[in-house]
């Protein structure tokens, strides 16, 4: 169809047709319905919220990786997530129960994403550092209803807002999809015919459901999740207390990072939001629960267990929420049936590391891709769609292998807490490629391809190959599955060796590591030569200037340390894990030897 094609309407109202049907108005639905209107796509987006969806807190939400870029550029968020709460970056902590300050026994890891001043000068575009490493806390609804307005001021977009979806029947190669809805009071009725039907109906699930995508998880990992959104919370509440001191003087916030605070079997989340509000989760390993009762139980008697969240109060909670069950996977992605499922319709691991909406946003560029191919060309490339669905199958994995073995008692452990998020940062730092070169086409087109020079489309293409976790350089040519089993492995051995020091009585000092953009990686040579000290800081000062050759101005195919971090960064990890592997050896042919002397000794 031609570009900006307006969805067409029979003379009696009942029945649209359009190129693409979106289920669900949340964030990903209205970000879909752009992203694929932006291709010259006709949308219809249906749904309908009611007032306490619309008007509801939902969790804060924190952006990372690409969920930033996606937001400013095709959603035109630019201002508004100006606008929000700046986060400065991400940060872990375990150790902090019962304390009443990040004291020398708390281990820490954190990563400060803030850009040095003089990198700024660089940037052939001052939009670029915003798009691409900017990141910010977002409040959900107020988000939201900009895009709803944005997507209904959109040529060839139509917002039914009193729709829900009563059935689906799916057509054929030469037929439409046919979508039936009703609305809530039953007083209305219509038909909807698209050529893509898109699931972004949350945990409706509605694809998902009727064809029975679901991926069976294995039963012995299970997570429930409760949050609130409380009021209230200004920086008066936060003193020195929370401040954390690089070697050069330099002082981070901890409460203005995503921060995360590990205990056995749990983790709380504490974002901070515009607004003087900040979102409070708990998040619980279901097999372990840290405390006995119902979510909303759990989730004030373990907040009490941290004197430095004792400012949180009852009178002060806006809303209350939980999942008793978060996980789940579609074994498809997008079918070659023509229909796709985006966002928690399709898949959802943990709130650890903010991943919901950035795969989401993958997952949601590779479709429009595929879609506006078929649509406009014809043409349904099916190895560009298996592709998709592997690599995002596999990128699900990673997530979860990254927060499944943080659920164990190997949390406790100094070492793993550090070796486990390095391996998480190691998979992260490969993606950057990635998300340098989507930042820069998203922000160079405006998500339109009708912008793209022939530099823009060859980024599109190559893009569509790598833009996953489990596709990124240096592990690009291996199977998707092949990486996530590698990953999988890696967490599991690092858990199993530090189960075995916890079991065995091995006390290690506790470690910090603040890591910075300018002074991104670890003194991890620090962990085996002071084991016997009260601490370790592996934080590491920034340089004074990096070489010219490093400095990034936005405007490059292949950045030099974008390109490499991956390399570098599974070098340092692979090195360290095997300093891990050694120790752990040495340890036990010790303990055998002194198990075997007092044998010998007592016969």
């Amino acid at each position: 169809m031609p570009a900006n094609q307006d969805v067409v309407e029979d003379p009696a109202g009942k029945r649209v047709r359009a190129d693409v049907c979106v289920i669900g108005s949340g964030i990903v639905g209205l970000i879909n319905t752009i992203a694929l209107a932006k291709r010259g796509l006709s949308v219809v987006c249906v749904d309908q919220p009611t007032d306490k969806q619309r008007e509801s807190y939902k969790v804060g939400e924190s952006l990372l990786i690409y969920s930033n870029a996606f937001l400013r550029t095709l959603g035109e968020l630019d201002d508004s997530l100006n606008n929000s709460f700046q986060k400065a970056g991400f940060w872990m902590a375990h150790g902090l129960e019962g304390r009443t300050s990040f004291d020398d026994t708390v281990s820490e890891w954190g990563f400060q994403s803030k850009l040095p001043e003089r990198w700024y000068g660089k940037f052939t575009n001052p939009y670029f550092p915003r798009v691409m490493f900017q990141d910010s806390q977002i409040v959900r609804p107020e988000i939201e209803a900009e895009l709803r307005e944005r997507a209904a001021a959109m040529d060839g977009v139509t917002l039914l807002n009193r729709g829900l979806v009563r059935d689906i029947e799916l057509g054929d190669d030469t037929s439409d999809h046919v979508l039936t809805w009703v609305s809530r009071s039953k007083k209305e009725s219509g038909e909807i015919a698209a050529r893509w039907m898109v699931d972004c109906s949350g945990r409706a699930r509605v694809l998902a459901r009727k064809y029975d995508h679901d991926l069976p998880l294995d039963e012995e990992f299970r997570t429930t999740a409760a949050w609130a959104q409380f009021k209230n919370c200004d920086d008066s509440l936060f003193d020195d207390r929370w401040n954390y001191s690089f070697p050069d003087g330099d002082v981070a916030r901890r409460d203005r990072n995503t921060l995360h605070l590990w205990g056995d079997g749990y983790w709380i989340w504490v974002i901070r939001l515009a607004g003087d509000r900040v979102s409070i989760g708990v998040s619980y390993h279901r097999g372990r629960p840290p405390e006995d009762g119902n979510a909303r139980e759990v989730f004030w008697k373990v907040l009490r267990r941290y004197p430095m969240l004792d400012w949180l109060k009852e009178e002060d909670v806006l809303e209350f929420s939980a999942y008793r069950d978060v996980q789940h996977c579609t074994d498809t992605f997008v079918s070659p049936k023509r229909y796709a499922m985006v966002g928690d319709a399709s898949s959802i691991i943990d709130a650890y590391y903010s991943q919901g909406i950035s795969l989401s946003m993958t997952v949601s560029w590779h479709l429009a891709n595929i879609a506006q191919r078929d649509i406009r060309d014809g043409t349904l490339d099916r190895d560009y769609l298996d592709h998709v669905n592997r690599a995002a199958t596999a990128d699900w994995r990673i997530m979860r292998s990254m927060v499944r073995s943080k659920y164990s008692p190997a949390i406790a452990d100094s070492r793993f807490f550090v070796l486990d998020h390095l391996l998480d940062l190691t998979i992260f730092g490969a993606a950057m490629l990635g998300r340098f070169r989507v930042s820069r086409w998203l922000m160079e087109t405006g998500g339109r391809t009708s912008q793209e020079t022939s530099e823009h489309a060859a980024l599109r293409e190559g893009l569509g190959r790598r833009l996953f976790l489990s596709q990124s350089a240096p592990w690009h040519h291996v199977d998707p599955h092949v990486v996530a089993s590698a990953v999988e492995r890696w967490h599991r051995s690092l858990e199993r060796r530090a189960i075995w020091r916890l079991d065995n009585k091995v006390k290690l000092p506790a470690v910090k590591a603040g890591l910075r953009a300018h002074a991104a990686v670890p003194g991890i040579w620090k962990l085996p030569l002071k084991q016997r000290a009260e601490a370790v800081d592996m934080t590491l000062p920034a340089p004074a200037r990096e070489p010219e050759f490093l400095q990034v101005k936005g405007d490059e195919h292949r950045p030099v340390h974008m390109a490499v971090s991956g390399t570098a960064l599974l070098t340092l990890a692979s090195v360290a894990t095997v300093v891990d592997i050694a120790d752990t050896q040495v340890r036990r042919l010790r303990g055998l030897a002194a198990t075997l002397r007092r044998r010998k000794s007592g016969w």
